[in-house]
């Protein structure tokens, strides 16, 4: 399944009763205040960003690196920078538990056997 910006448009505006036009203009606002704090801020600088609660953005910082291993010998990997998303390991765990939590609400009672399980098998 894959959800677009535009679907999720669409759903913010019916949900909140306003025009699509302006969660579209609301969001590419967001996109460039974002893009904005990765470039301004000075390259070996580390930038967090939490844009919902388990959901975050990191801005790292790798050195200019000459690479010698296996068959690459002598490559210069000039200086840049990586920009990842990441989520909570709690936002994963509640996402577990409401994707397979049983009809009867023990959901989680049975994860956690599950676990204890597993540990006793190592």
């Amino acid at each position: 399944m894959n959800i677009t910006q535009e679907t999720l448009i669409n759903q913010i505006a019916a949900g909140e009763a306003i025009p699509a036009e302006m969660v579209r203009q609301t969001l590419k606002s967001a996109e460039n205040i974002i893009f904005n704090y990765f470039s301004s801020v000075p390259p070996s600088e580390e930038v967090n960003i939490k844009l919902f609660p388990g959901l975050s953005m990191k801005r790292n910082y790798i050195e200019t690196r000459k690479y010698s291993k296996g068959m690459f010998r002598n490559i210069d990997c000039p200086e840049h920078v990586n920009v990842k998303a990441s989520l909570s390991r709690y936002y994963i765990g509640q996402l577990n538990q409401r994707l397979f939590q049983r009809q009867d609400g023990s959901g989680a009672e049975t994860q956690d056997k599950i676990n204890d399980n597993a540990m006793l098998k190592r």
